[in-house]
């Protein structure tokens, strides 16, 4: 029924004998539902889901004793989720506490580093495959997978799966992910791995002996660079930046001995994320045999 609240609001009431409301929030927000969402919404501009359409919404129903305890399970792992996800922030506050240590602050270049030019650091990889036989396993990476701030690397497939047909960039575990779709999201990764990546992002690799991985990466990730390249994207209606606004980023070099330095605090605080919060991917419900965990 309608709220009297708001209009856009539409209370929903179960039969607790038949349906657990837990249960039924579970289900609300599981991948199937959203596919539904995206199937019944109407409007253009202003998406919208009317009670007429939301009533044709489908989800899967098993008796009252399992709706409890699924909803009860999916609740408690959940309550871990979001403990192991103030954890995760711990450590990456710590790194960036670790990184104002080392290098001062970069928007004035508090400790007096050279000043170099993005090219004089790293270069943008434009490799692309176009030909897939052979990385049918590789992960696909796209800007939804990358966490925003984070640069955490969340509920990925891999090409064969995701029916990948269009160029994607090759990337290792050398390169630094930038999402150059949004850059107000400050998607910016690290991968431990081989994969291939959205067109809508570049791969960076930092040059061997002048910038390390992590020193670059984290800049990239800071308020600093934020606020460069946010400069950028405010200008057009497509919130995007291209390849020359990026490249004309001058940022501080430090010595190589201290971003390696960085380089290694950050490998040590790594190793102690020792849960892969890719197991249980964003979105799902139970479905009679598995279920996952809607963030």
């Amino acid at each position: 029924e309608n709220s009297n609240i708001n209009a856009q609001i539409v209370l929903l009431r179960t039969d607790p004998e038949k349906l657990y409301n837990r249960y039924l929030l579970w289900a609300l927000q599981s991948n199937r539902s959203k596919e539904q969402y995206l199937a019944l919404q109407t409007g253009t501009a202003l998406k919208q889901l009317p009670v007429g359409k939301l009533e044709q919404l489908s989800i899967k129903i098993t008796n009252i004793n399992m709706q409890h305890g699924i909803a009860d399970i999916l609740d408690k792992v959940y309550a871990v989720i979001r403990l192991r996800r103030k954890e995760l922030q711990l450590f990456d506050d710590l790194i960036k506490a670790r990184f104002v240590e080392l290098f001062g602050d970069l928007k004035t270049n508090s400790k007096g580093w050279q000043i170099v030019g993005f090219k004089e650091c790293a270069d943008i990889d434009t490799h692309m495959i176009h030909d897939f036989e052979g990385y049918e396993d590789y992960p696909h990476i796209g800007i939804d997978s990358i966490e925003k701030e984070t640069g955490r690397l969340i509920g990925y497939r891999t090409i064969a799966e995701d029916g990948v047909i269009s160029g994607k960039y090759l990337f290792t575990p050398e390169h630094i992910i930038y999402s150059k779709i949004r850059p107000n999201l400050n998607k910016v990764a690290m991968p431990d791995f081989d994969g291939l990546c959205s067109a809508d992002a570049y791969p960076i690799l930092v040059k061997e002996g002048v910038c390390n991985r992590e020193y670059f990466g984290y800049t990239l990730r800071s308020r600093f660079f934020l606020d460069y390249i946010l400069a950028f994207s405010s200008r057009t209606n497509l919130p995007k930046v291209n390849k020359n606004q990026v490249e004309g980023f001058n940022l501080p070099l430090p010595p190589i001995e201290l971003q390696e330095q960085f380089a290694d605090f950050v490998h040590q605080v790594d190793k102690s994320k020792v849960i892969d919060t890719n197991i249980i991917p964003r979105g799902g419900f139970y479905n009679g045999n598995e279920f996952c965990i809607s963030k």
